[in-house]
């Protein structure tokens, strides 16, 4: 089924910014050199804003000494919110609207909205490129309106003193994972941690199990917080919390966080490569003890899936060059694309997750000194990424829902509500933003 644009906006009460976007059909600086009546001249010009501040402008300058068909100037936004900021700035201006944006929401938000164009044509060329989770993350009801990106992947790391002190083994599946909880609790051990504030645990395993909280039902949204898979996941989360097998230490007060993960009091976390170099920073009385693990799966799983979840960046509506965009960053997928992206100051190349196999490259993300054995973690590192399941629809009003989700969930934490109660909460709390704001939804 294919959702044009006119009906994907039928589903707000109001379109401004879709019209602002639509008269500017040439887009000034940001939307390239082409124009409806005649063919470019020489390397077609496309504007590209991210915040990259270390290796962003690099990234630009080597590209275009690359090749002489696409010219990228890139604009450095001071962050995702002032990204934001500007970027409806220049919609509600109607001109220099860019031809690339780096995410800064949900895309289905950007999709809703009319920010995002469908870009299918000019990605499916190329797709073969790209890992199925950065595929999937890139697409909204089977089209692409947004550029493949790479999920990072989430696997499990374990204090192998703490497990080999209480001889429990890694375990594979979530029925395993609360069985060493309940070992561990004997002992005074958490088997993990569960911060009131954060409910990405419980995203991560709804994700894993296959929940479709938003789903596209005709011209109309279906909202589901409650369906099998997410009540599945709440089964987990909730005997972790009424079995007292985790601690809730929070992530605002990193020094106690990093104190209590390095006690050995905890038993084991989930966690995804970009976080490995601050944990072993700040893990200095455990480093060395860490083995990494494949994320423990549900038991009634057809095939083994790595939750991860990504903000693909996205096209806007009014750049005429979506094929020179791709050729921008297709160019990020070679050798030399991906060694442009190398950090002058820490002589880190960015993991590549949105290629099929990163494995040439994960050496750069494994500090030494941290795990059991660093070319094992590698490895699960690689097979997290190529599991990565990538899609994960967040809905067209993901800014007022998400909030909600974190107080529900900083109640079921707490005990004084379970967590199938705290999806109900937000199930309703979706449906009446929704109908608020005039978005056709069903349930």
């Amino acid at each position: 089924m294919n959702i044009t644009r006119n009906r994907w906006l039928s589903l707000v009460a109001a379109a401004t910014a879709t019209a602002a976007l639509a008269g500017c059909s040439d887009g000034g600086a940001g939307a390239g050199g082409a124009t409806a009546e005649a063919e470019p001249e020489g390397p077609v010009t496309i504007e590209v804003w991210g915040w990259n501040a270390e290796t962003g402008q690099q990234y630009a300058e080597a590209f275009n000494a690359a090749q002489d068909d696409v010219v990228v100037e890139y604009v450095l936004q001071a962050s995702n919110t002032a990204t934001a900021t500007n970027f409806r700035n220049a919609v509600e201006a109607g001109s220099a609207v860019p031809c690339l944006v780096q995410g800064f929401a949900p895309l289905t938000t950007m999709v809703v909205n009319g920010w995002a164009q469908d870009i299918t044509d000019a990605v499916e060329p190329s797709a073969d490129l790209y890992s199925k989770g950065a595929l999937a993350a890139a697409q909204v009801n089977e089209r692409y309106y947004g550029l493949p990106s790479g999920a990072d992947g989430q696997f499990l790391i374990v204090n192998t003193a703490t497990y080999d002190k209480f001889g429990v083994d890694v375990p594979t599946t979530w029925d395993e994972f609360l069985e060493a909880g309940r070992t561990f609790k004997a002992g005074g051990v958490d088997v993990t941690n569960l911060a009131g504030e954060d409910p990405s645990t419980l995203m991560n395993l709804a994700q894993q199990a296959g929940a479709e909280w938003f789903a596209i039902d005709g011209d109309q949204w279906k909202v589901n917080f409650t369906d099998d898979a997410t009540l599945e996941a709440a089964e987990v989360v909730q005997t972790l919390i009424d079995e007292d097998l985790v601690s809730n230490q929070t992530y605002q007060d990193k020094p106690a966080l990093y104190s209590y993960f390095d006690s050995g009091n905890m038993a084991s976390t989930t966690t995804q490569w970009w976080s490995i170099t601050g944990l072993q920073t700040n893990l200095v009385q455990s480093a060395g003890d860490w083995k990494a693990a494949p994320i423990p799966q549900f038991a009634d799983a057809d095939e083994t899936v790595t939750p991860g979840r990504t903000t693909p960046s996205f096209v806007p509506e009014g750049c005429e060059n979506p094929d020179a965009v791709m050729t921008f960053v297709d160019w990020g997928t070679t050798a030399e694309g991906i060694e442009a992206g190398r950090n002058p100051e820490t002589g880190a190349v960015g993991f590549p997750t949105q290629i099929p196999d990163p494995s040439e490259y994960v050496a750069d993300v494994v500090p030494e000194g941290f795990f059991t054995d660093d070319a094992a973690a590698a490895d699960v590192i690689v097979e997290a990424q190529a599991a990565t399941v990538g899609k994960f629809e967040l809905g067209p009003n993901y800014d007022a829902w998400f909030p909600e989700l974190q107080d529900q969930w900083g109640k079921a934490v707490a005990g004084e509500i379970t967590v199938e109660e705290a999806l109900a909460a937000v199930q309703k709390f979706v449906e009446s933003d929704l109908e608020s704001k005039g978005i056709a939804h069903t349930s």
